[in-house]
């Protein structure tokens, strides 16, 4: 090739070569102008969360449990037995198991007086056969003549007054036909106030009349 043809074809080549890197030179300075944010729309960035540190709560105290106090229980107060006392009003029996004797009273009158009479060979013993001092009531009445099997005898006028006891006034001992067979008097019989005048006693009882027993 003569050398003015060479030359021809270096200098047409040339701008071609201008252009295309000049090409390339644009469209880099475009691509870092959008990746830096110059003349162009604002790319949205997500939120940036900034984290704080939460304080973890410290808890209370514990509050320090005082021990309850263990109560201590009261002792039953034991109870105080009701000393019995001798009647002062209405109408009530009298039994002296010292003086061997039975005063129907009204208070502190006494309507009639009744002796001697018969008690207990056992006073406040706590035996069957005792007869117990304290206050008792009248609990039942029976008129007709009654076989007492413990003496095979008979008596009549029953008062009982100690049901515990099955102690009451009643006649002496009788046979069947109202004889006194035993009409001793003291301390001979079996818990029971044996009287005389048992008549005088079934007339002036009744049902939850007062009995005071005493030594």
């Amino acid at each position: 090739m003569r050398d003015d043809q060479c030359m021809t074809r270096h200098l047409t080549a040339m701008p071609r070569r201008s252009s295309a890197i000049l090409t390339a030179l644009i469209a880099l300075v475009a691509l870092t102008s959008m990746a830096c944010g110059s003349n162009s729309a604002t790319a949205e960035q997500p939120a940036v969360v900034v984290k704080t540190a939460t304080a973890t709560p410290t808890p209370p105290p514990a509050a320090t449990r005082t021990p309850e106090a263990t109560a201590t229980p009261t002792p039953k107060a034991t109870p105080v037995p009701v000393k019995a006392t001798r009647p002062t009003s209405g109408k009530w029996i009298d039994v002296d198991v010292t003086g061997f004797s039975v005063k129907l009273m009204d208070g502190d009158k006494v309507v009639k007086a009744i002796g001697p009479v018969a008690v207990g060979r056992e006073v406040d013993t706590g035996a069957y056969e005792s007869t117990q001092t304290g206050l008792f009531h009248v609990y039942n009445k029976i008129k007709e003549r009654t076989f007492d099997a413990p003496y095979n005898t008979y008596i009549e006028d029953w008062v009982g007054f100690d049901l515990d006891k099955a102690n009451g006034f009643h006649s002496f001992l009788e046979d069947k036909d109202g004889k006194v067979v035993e009409g001793g008097t003291g301390r001979i019989s079996n818990g029971c106030i044996r009287t005389g005048d048992h008549a005088a006693v079934f007339a002036y009882a009744e049902v939850g009349m007062p009995v005071w027993v005493h030594a």
